[in-house]
């Protein structure tokens, strides 16, 4: 073992002295032919490579694949077309490196050829005709989505301004199919070239370009009060004037409103003002003049329609909670320190701007009827029932309280009845009438059921469908924003609380609690809490019925 130790250092001590730093090159030589590819028939194909040290001899050999014409090839690079007929195909090559001390080296790489893929076309739509010039302002549409590729090939959009006296795309999205722009302000006529290049996935593309001529301004002022617009009703909404111009410098606008319901603008004199967008379900639309006027006296105006699409706010019943507090007192809705509270959200947020047909606190809104069920003024004193112009719905109103049973009316507000009802919903526990006069002058008995069928046969405002509400229908009336859950202004004769010790009414569904049909739900019109009453003669409640119009 040390006689081989001994040789070998040796060796390497003769070579160190024989070929000195000539040897550490030599075993750095190397050769690169480059990384594989892959690539399409009918593409060009360049072998490239890379030999260190430099001044030797480099040759390409085709070493698998179809046979392709000018291998062996002598050269480091070499370039050719692969034929259109090649539907797939790897092939391999090598290339050879001869160093000028005789060493050959070789690196190999592989090159996977797919099916051909042709060139994308790519072609652009003006919104302009043939010769037509925009006008400072109006929409310019450049529309490359008729572009294709003849293989089926997605496509990239690249768009570009050529030409022109301004840049025209600033802030825009250039990759989009479509490029909707606006015709600046200009002195003069002035022509912009724009360039649109589509792209496959194969990297192949083309590229079409547009001319676009815009017209000079000779007012040299332009009002812009952007486009027209679908807003949602009571949402907030800004006006944006920035954008006008004039040739002489900056401008000052003024907003006036001529059409469309009363909206208040923050700031008639900003060119940036906004406002709450108003109840329009009679008048769906807004419109805005625009006037703006730069320092030398010279004005434009233009107009602004806001199409105004409905809030499903009409239709939906709110509590008529239109106050918000903190953990002591009323503070402004919409604080983040205390947020999403009852007042922020529903009918009653907007109330200020609803457009009600009849009157009411908060979102409530009734119609005042007479006794067929004819709509009175808002003012009226003298009505018989009321309409729910939210839901719909037709409410009976009590008359006066009566001293006793024998000057009490069919409606009076005192008189109170025990649950019955044998129409489907019952549970099949049609529930037990109370005697008669016992709490109602009728002299049949003082069930719902009877006084229900009393109230229909007098055609009392106009209906005879006159029935018991739902426990949604009847909570729908309590406005839980005040002290009495009913507006005593609207709902003018109401029992005392003493009578029956509760003001509770009755609804048409029966309660499951305790299990079976036993009892019905009744809502209270103390709280606008509800409960359950069992369907006994000696169970009493109160009664406003509903009908549908």
């Amino acid at each position: 073992m040390k006689n081989i130790r001994w040789i070998l250092l040796i060796s390497v001590l003769l070579l160190t002295a024989c070929g000195g730093k000539g040897s550490e090159a030599e075993s750095l030589a190397s050769v690169n032919a480059g990384p594989d590819q892959t690539l399409h028939a009918g593409a060009v194909l360049t072998l490239a490579a890379r030999g260190d040290p430099s001044g030797g001899e480099f040759s390409w050999h085709q070493l698998s694949g179809p046979a392709l014409i000018g291998f062996p090839h002598a050269g480091a690079e070499v370039s050719l077309v692969l034929p259109e007929q090649i539907t797939q195909a790897l092939f391999i090559f090598e290339v050879r490196y001869r160093l000028m001390d005789g060493r050959l080296l070789t690196d190999r790489l592989q090159v996977q050829v797919l099916p051909r893929v042709s060139q994308p076309v790519a072609l652009i739509q003006s919104s302009l005709t043939t010769g037509q010039l925009a006008t400072t302002g109006e929409p310019v549409l450049l529309d490359g989505s008729s572009s294709f590729d003849p293989e089926g090939q997605s496509l990239s959009f690249s768009w570009q301004q050529l030409a022109g006296d301004i840049y025209w795309l600033d802030g825009m999205n250039l990759s989009q199919q479509q490029l909707q722009l606006k015709a600046p302000l200009l002195a003069t006529d002035s022509r912009f070239l724009f360039e649109l290049t589509v792209q496959n996935a194969a990297g192949l593309s083309d590229q079409a370009d547009i001319e676009v001529w815009v017209q000079g301004n000779t007012a040299g002022i332009y009002a812009d009060p952007g486009p027209d617009q679908t807003v949602m009703e009571f949402k907030r909404h800004w006006l944006d004037g920035s954008h006008s111009a004039s040739l002489r410098g900056g401008v000052h606008c003024s907003w006036s409103q001529v059409a469309g319901n009363s909206a208040s603008l923050t700031d008639v004199m900003a060119c940036k003002t906004d406002f709450i967008v108003p109840d329009s379900r009679l008048q769906p639309e807004l419109r805005f003049q625009l006037q703006v006027q730069d320092g030398s006296g010279a004005s434009a105006s233009a107009e602004l329609r806001l199409t105004v699409h409905p809030s499903a706010l009409h239709y939906q019943v709110d509590t008529g909670q239109s106050r918000c507090y903190d953990q002591l007192a009323v503070i402004p809705c919409d604080d983040q320190a205390y947020p999403r509270q009852d007042a922020d959200f529903g009918r009653d947020s907007v109330a200020p701007f609803l457009n009600k047909i009849g009157v009411g606190r908060a979102g409530f809104d009734f119609s005042k009827l007479d006794a067929f069920g004819d709509e009175l003024p808002r003012d009226a004193t003298d009505f018989v029932c009321l309409r729910d112009n939210v839901t719909g719905l037709i409410w009976e109103l009590k008359e006066p309280v009566a001293a006793s049973l024998s000057t009490a009316s069919l409606r009076s507000a005192s008189n109170y009845y025990s649950w019955t009802s044998t129409a489907d919903g019952n549970g099949g526990n049609a529930g037990q009438a109370a005697p008669a006069q016992s709490g109602c002058p009728s002299n049949s008995d003082c069930g719902t059921a009877t006084y229900v069928a009393a109230v229909n046969a007098s055609l009392y405002c106009g209906g005879a469908n006159w029935r018991l509400p739902t426990v949604t229908e009847l909570n729908s009336l309590v406005d839980f924003g005040q002290t009495e859950v009913l507006d005593p202004a609207l709902f003018r004769h109401e029992p005392a609380a003493t009578v029956l010790s509760h003001r509770y009414y009755w609804t048409r569904q029966s309660s499951a609690e305790g299990g079976g049909a036993h009892a019905a739900w009744v809502i209270s019109m103390d709280d606008g809490n509800d409960n359950s009453l069992p369907k006994r003669a000696d169970s009493r409640a109160y009664v406003r019925l509903v009908r549908s119009p």
